[in-house]
């Protein structure tokens, strides 16, 4: 387990060498910072008084089951700090587990077949730094029941939703097309799947169904919203941390809602697929982004390096997106990503409260752009520096090159 860590950071190195130049689009499912993560207005307004803790953010695995017992569809639930709302993250079943250089490659699902529920639980884990609070798993039946108080919904599918029972009948569960599901479809649709074809065909309408599931809650957002707010009346860190999907989900509904689904990328490398494998990769970069903005309690530190927050001031997840990436590659721990509502200033500024801090964040530059180093009083508990990234950045991201960095006192 010990290696784990490692070789999150070196997956994450190999991401921002292939895409830390390119802008990438995202779907907008999820907006940044819905969990409006600390008691201030803005990103320049930190209380400097006290430590500043960051709320509890407890995350949920759901792994939903087929027919032939096989995980067809897994999420996580992460639930908003003040316990009403969240986000649900579609985490494809065929992700590459996270395993040493001598191990064979598996999906995740095939965790499940061997070891159960914990050791998938395990895999997600190592895959996504996080620690996951609570696990389940369902077949349809069972999450339909879960599901009753979504109510009936509008969708609409690019193609039909077509399962396989136990004996091999095809039967189409929902056609394409503008329709209405309920919790039944609903849960009968995320673990339809069929052998032999490629998870990728699937993605699509999961995505669709969860969206659905999202519109059962109490603030429906359209996915092209992207305004957001960074206050909250309060957070959940002195509650109780639900333990039930049934829990989780009753206070997801309670407020806003997103929904989140990772890029897969099929891996057909013979040397990372040798068995040919329904098999893909996940973006590390999008990864860190999304987990630090939803459920940043949950993350573990992969160095012994700075620990960094990272303020956005930008309606754009891809420049949130290669932030920590470039700055996951120069070594630091991004724990935490925030969307404010400020308006960005020309340079992007590191708050820094010691002499070490600063000299790390000094080589940052090289891959962020000039950084303006304030020093400051704030204290955020296991946050070493506070980064607002500014207009600079995203002139940096265009132009490329090496920058200098300036201090202010």
């Amino acid at each position: 387990m010990t290696a784990i860590p490692a070789r999150r950071r070196r997956r994450l190195i190999a991401a921002a060498i292939t895409s830390a130049l390119t802008m990438v689009s995202l779907p907008s499912g999820l907006v940044l910072g819905t969990n409006m993560l600390l008691n201030d207005s803005s990103g320049q307004n930190v209380e400097t008084s006290d430590v500043i803790r960051i709320p509890s953010t407890p995350v949920h695995l759901v792994a939903l089951t087929n027919a032939r017992n096989e995980v067809s569809t897994l999420a996580l639930f992460a639930l908003a700090p003040n316990g009403e709302g969240g986000t649900i993250i579609s985490l494809p079943v065929g992700s590459a587990a996270d395993v040493g250089p001598d191990v064979a490659p598996r999906r995740l699902g095939d965790s499940f077949v061997t070891g159960g529920l914990d050791a998938l639980r395990v895999d997600v884990e190592d895959l996504l730094n996080i620690t996951i609070d609570s696990s389940s798993a369902h077949n349809a039946s069972e999450f339909a029941v879960i599901l009753q108080d979504v109510g009936t919904q509008p969708i609409t599918l690019a193609q039909p939703v077509v399962d396989v029972d136990v004996v091999g009948t095809e039967v189409v569960v929902l056609e394409a097309g503008a329709t209405t599901v309920s919790p039944e479809k609903i849960a009968a649709a995320l673990v339809a799947s069929r052998v032999g074809l490629d998870e990728s065909t699937r993605l699509a309408a999961i995505k669709s169904l969860w969206t659905a599931v999202s519109r059962g809650s109490a603030s429906t957002v359209d996915d092209s919203n992207t305004d957001v707010s960074t206050s909250i009346a309060q957070d959940n860190s002195d509650s109780e941390t639900p333990t039930t999907v049934q829990e989780f989900l009753a206070g997801m509904l309670a407020g806003r809602l997103d929904v989140w689904q990772f890029t897969a990328t099929r891996i057909s490398d013979v040397q990372r697929n040798p068995n040919a494998l329904d098999l893909y990769s996940l973006d590390g970069g999008e990864v860190l982004m999304v987990m630090a903005s939803v459920a940043p309690s949950a993350m573990r530190l992969v160095s012994n390096n700075l620990t960094v927050m990272v303020d956005v001031p930008f309606n754009n997840s891809a420049y949130a997106q290669e932030a920590v990436t470039r700055l996951a590659y120069a070594g630091a721990n991004v724990v935490l990503v925030r969307q404010i509502s400020d308006v960005p200033a020309e340079k992007t500024i590191a708050y820094v409260n010691d002499s070490i801090a600063r000299a790390e964040v000094e080589t940052y530059t090289g891959l962020v752009g000039a950084i303006e180093i304030v020093e400051t009083l704030e204290r955020i508990s296991g946050v070493n520096v506070r980064i607002v990234l500014g207009n600079e950045f995203v002139a940096f991201l265009g132009a490329g090159g090496s920058s200098t960095t300036t201090v202010a006192q």
